[in-house]
């Protein structure tokens, strides 16, 4: 009824056969599926941080330079940092969020392309930061750092350069602002 003999177990190709154009194409969909989800997780989280009056934008490094007392600067060499440590830009502010969300498709071409660099293993220059205090403002690196972060990586190789300055900083007086919502448990009498 059934001829087994014409059966071809090679007619189906194995993974290590397809081809590069197609494993290209799996990466590009898989980065390119990543960069729209990181988009979509930025809109919301932006709306969260709207709602609970939370500063939304990168620090802008160029903005606060007037109000920072700097004594100096020095090299620091390459370090392994912490991503959310990372809470501005030296001018860059426009292109992500707080959280290196993108802000808009515009960023989409260069993302994916380093998120593909980031699937595949090839490696990635270290981002460049400035050390101011205990946070950081990225200098080079952006897309590096918002890819990573996006496929949960929690630091980052980062060359680095301490600007020494006086406390208090900006962005610490504006955290010691937020208080939660809750300050003290509710607690509610027995009967």
């Amino acid at each position: 009824m059934f001829d087994i003999k014409s059966l071809s177990v090679q007619s189906v190709p194995l993974r290590s056969e397809i081809s590069s154009g197609n494993q290209y194409a799996h990466q590009y969909n898989k980065a390119l599926n990543k960069f729209k989800s990181t988009l979509f997780k930025g809109a919301v989280s932006r709306l969260l941080r709207r709602v609970m009056n939370r500063s939304q934008r990168l620090y802008d490094l160029n903005a606060l330079k007037p109000d920072l007392r700097l004594h100096g600067c020095a090299y620091s060499g390459i370090q392994v940092v912490p991503i959310h440590s990372i809470i501005g830009s030296e001018g860059r502010t426009a292109d992500f969020d707080m959280g290196f969300h993108p802000l808009s498709e515009a960023e989409r071409q260069r993302w994916i392309n380093v998120a593909i660099a980031h699937l595949t293993g090839q490696p990635l220059a270290p981002v460049q930061l400035i050390q101011v205090g205990d946070a950081y403002f990225v200098r080079d690196g952006h897309h590096r750092i918002s890819v990573s972060r996006a496929f949960g990586q929690l630091a980052i190789d980062a060359e680095v350069i301490t600007w020494k300055a006086s406390a208090p900083f900006p962005w610490q007086a504006e955290r010691s602002k937020k208080r939660p919502v809750f300050a003290k448990p509710v607690t509610y009498p027995l009967d």
